[in-house]
């Protein structure tokens, strides 16, 4: 097993170039402030907007998962914890849950929620994902939940999380993903329908932190890495819209998108519907043939 990495905010653990430091300004003044309190709120309340509710569905999820594939009192990290929705349920659930975000206002609300919750507050890191300060093969699951979006090259997260793995544990990776508002969507729909008949190539889109991603490119990356996946799940439909404008209230929508995966569930069509979620997630295990990196 390596020697346990610095920080990644020290100058020795970070990873390297003006690029990366930019990347982790640009989530610091993201997840600040007001902002980090809005995430905290995200998962509290009533009657939640679809974005809440499927990011809340994707929390239960994940604890689901880990109930099933790691054993109780396990070892798990938390890549891009943020304000602790998940690390608070794990903890109370008998599992050692460690905590890893950039952004030290996430932190600071997450920190607030385990003391509410009269948790243990330690083991929570701030450092950069490509670089955690773990040794190899530290934890029997990583997740990391939406991370990938806010770096513009995430392969380095990726092959990060194969090496925090150990051999025979798991990594839950998502993201929201870009198909979703286009077949949500008739307007945005009907255009890219027209463009590929006339064969317009569309141009990719500049990056912007917190973009939404295409899952068979997230595929290709989690098999480069040496990540090889067991499971995809869908998270979420809609909610529905024309030209960018919600046709439906919030409780509508919600409502409207558990009915659709109930029917996908009930009519065996998940391997289509997922294609169409919001959020996309992977359940995947180290290869057995590729060593830590």
């Amino acid at each position: 097993m390596n020697q346990k990495r610095l920080p990644a905010d020290s100058i020795s653990g970070a990873p390297a170039g003006e690029v990366a430091k930019q990347d982790i300004d640009a989530v610091k003044s993201l997840f600040s402030g007001a902002h980090a309190r809005w995430w905290s709120e995200l998962y509290v309340g009533e009657t939640p907007s679809p974005e809440a509710h499927f990011f809340r569905q994707r929390k239960d999820q994940v604890l689901a998962l880990l109930a099933q594939l790691v054993p109780s009192g396990g070892r798990v990290l938390d890549m891009g914890c943020g304000t602790g929705p998940v690390l608070a349920e794990l903890r109370a659930a008998g599992w050692q849950c460690s905590g890893l975000d950039a952004a030290p206002d996430m932190l600071a609300q997450a920190r607030e929620r385990l003391a509410a919750a009269g948790l243990p507050d330690d083991d929570l890191h701030q450092g950069d994902c490509r670089a955690a300060p773990f040794p190899d093969g530290s934890f029997d699951a990583v997740l990391c939940m939406g991370v990938i979006s806010y770096i513009e090259d995430y392969a380095p997260i990726l092959r990060e999380i194969r090496r925090l793995v150990r051999p025979g544990g798991i990594a839950i990776v998502t993201c929201r993903n870009a198909a979703r508002p286009v077949y949500s969507d008739p307007w945005w729909l009907a255009a890219r329908a027209l463009g590929r008949m006339i064969g317009r190539k569309r141009a990719p889109a500049p990056f912007s932190p917190g973009r939404l991603l295409e899952r068979a490119e997230v595929r290709r990356q989690l098999d480069r890495s040496g990540l090889v996946v067991e499971r995809e799940i869908g998270i979420g439909f809609g909610p529905p819209r024309l030209a960018g404008r919600p046709l439906l209230g919030d409780a509508t929508a919600v409502r409207l998108s558990d009915f659709a995966a109930r029917l996908a569930s009930r009519t065996g069509l998940w391997p289509l519907a997922r294609r169409i979620t919001d959020i996309s997630l992977w359940v995947a295990r180290p290869s057995a043939t590729q060593s830590h990196a």
